[in-house]
């Protein structure tokens, strides 16, 4: 994927999680999103990066930590 920020539903999918899945990961700051206006917008590098941190053996996204 080449652009930076992508949907909530992009992400799910990229994921294979369900979107409200997404939607609940982002509030509760499991994945690196922000709000633009009234939507929501994942951080794609970011989210790849923790990805591949985790693989490695790192513990999930910190706590509140959203990517903002």
């Amino acid at each position: 994927m080449t652009r930076r920020w992508i949907t909530v539903r992009e992400a799910a999918e990229y994921l294979g999680i369900a979107v409200k899945s997404a939607y609940d990961m982002a509030a509760a700051g499991k994945l690196p999103a922000a709000h633009v206006g009234r939507l929501v917008r994942v951080d794609f590098r970011a989210l790849e990066a923790d990805l591949k941190e985790q693989a490695q053996g790192r513990p999930p996204w910190p706590a509140g930590g959203g990517g903002d």
